[in-house]
């Protein structure tokens, strides 16, 4: 039973904030194209237009096309329709969120040894947490906290390591193999 996350999650983890800063840099005009790693070793795989151009999107918040309004708040640095398919490390059978939540973004790092998917929600960080540790049995559970003291879920599938981590108005999901 593990009862501390791996140097990969935290790692996948960080690299996560690291595409929450280049995405929230190419929705500001930063950057050439948004696909770049920008030598932190990561790129992203759905939210972005490889134009570099954002697209006016048609719901109540004005947001970028194809991106639920449900995700303003939590992941407003999401410029395109996301789609857990595109996740090669996902397991299958891999349960759906266990709280009602919208997809927001899916990213990975350059080489695709670490991939997240970023939700939406409603639910508090206990309701998230309980659910996945729930969800998440099958694939050894277990409470824990992530390096700066946040409560998260961890898991693993063989060699895979799988982290929840919640957010404000959402959470991540972290699969680093």
């Amino acid at each position: 039973m593990r009862t501390a996350p791996t140097a990969r999650l935290r790692a996948a983890v960080a690299a996560a904030a690291a595409l929450v800063s280049l995405t929230t840099l190419a929705a500001c005009g930063g950057g050439d194209d948004g696909a770049d790693d920008g030598g932190d070793g990561v790129a992203e795989t759905t939210g972005g237009d490889p134009g570099g151009t954002v697209e006016e999107g048609t719901g109540d918040d004005d947001g970028p096309a194809g991106v639920p309004d449900e995700c303003g708040e939590a992941f407003p640095q999401a410029l395109g329709p996301a789609d857990v398919a595109d996740l090669a490390l996902l397991p299958d059978g891999f349960p759906d969120p266990p709280v009602e939540a919208t997809l927001c973004i899916t990213a990975e790092t350059v080489g695709g040894s670490q991939e997240t998917a970023s939700y939406a929600t409603d639910a508090t960080a206990e309701e998230i947490l309980a659910g996945y540790e729930t969800a998440l049995a099958s694939y050894g559970a277990v409470r824990d906290q992530d390096g700066i003291g946040r409560p998260i879920v961890t898991a693993a599938d063989g060699d895979l390591d799988i982290q929840v981590t919640p957010q404000d108005g959402g959470f991540v999901l972290a699969f680093s193999g």
